[in-house]
């Protein structure tokens, strides 16, 4: 995915990326939250055996959402919306991204008097 760091505002795919990522996203705060509280446990008696069993608990949420997140990733259908013009074809052909995944692609059309269009070959 190519960025464009001098805009203010994420795009509409890293915004579908950020809400697909979501779930590990909390489960990692879930994480941060836990290690928290066994350093501020040390300062007051040391950390009881519910506040380690928060940490297991939270470091095996982290390791089953990565796990459902790249079996959803390879299974998911891209639906692919125009980003912008392509700037390595001189036919004015699109960069599509999906909204899911964020990969992109050139769309080379023969409507734009594009010899690379694929279609046509079929």
């Amino acid at each position: 995915m190519i960025h464009d760091y001098d805009q203010q505002e994420p795009t509409a795919v890293d915004l579908a990326a950020i809400e697909v990522e979501w779930p590990l996203i909390a489960a990692e705060f879930d994480l941060l939250d836990a290690e928290i509280s066994l350093i501020y446990a040390e300062d007051h008696g040391g950390p009881t055996a519910l506040d380690w069993r928060r940490v297991r608990r939270a470091e095996a949420r982290i390791t089953q959402t990565a796990a459902d997140l790249t079996a959803r990733q390879r299974e998911h259908v891209c639906r692919l919306v125009e980003v912008r013009l392509s700037t390595d074809c001189a036919y004015g052909c699109k960069v599509v991204a999906c909204q899911i995944c964020g990969v992109e692609q050139v769309s080379h059309r023969a409507v734009y008097g594009c010899p690379n269009d694929a279609s046509r070959a079929a």
